[in-house]
């Protein structure tokens, strides 16, 4: 008995060390049994923007009518009041990075960070040429 006891508190001990070594996401989740790519999958709309300059002031918007939808196949389509683009995405190679190619001639690779990435709720930051960064916030 008292070595089922010492084998259930280091498999314990192991499972508790692996949950909170799971934060891939600045803001989350600690842990997920869904997969990064079945998470971010499906139809978003975004829903607030914060846009922070190099020298650390930032402003707070709320967002109407920006969608964008992300199919397991590889395709996406943004559409904002100003129109749509569409193209292909993929995942970097430590999954924390969003990268898209829109089907526009000339086009190349964007990239945007995942802050967070929840079954409901995505995060995406993007740093542009000048060091500002803009982090739009999406719901499903």
């Amino acid at each position: 008995m008292k070595k089922f006891i010492i084998c259930g508190l280091i498999a314990l001990s192991a499972i508790s060390v692996t949950i909170t070594s799971c934060n891939k996401y600045e803001d989350g989740p600690k842990f997920s049994l869904l997969t990064k790519k079945m998470r971010i999958t499906g139809d978003w709309t975004a829903t607030e923007s914060i846009y922070t300059t190099t020298s650390g002031s930032s402003t707070t918007s709320t967002i109407s009518g920006v969608t964008l939808s992300i199919e397991k196949d590889g395709t996406y389509k943004e559409t904002d009041p100003s129109g749509s683009d569409s193209g292909t995405w993929r995942l970097g190679e430590d999954k924390d990075d969003l990268l898209t190619t829109s089907s526009a001639p000339g086009s190349v690779e964007e990239g945007a960070r995942i802050l967070k990435l929840k079954s409901k709720e995505l995060w995406l930051r993007i740093t542009l040429s000048n060091g500002d960064k803009i982090e739009t916030h999406y719901e499903q």
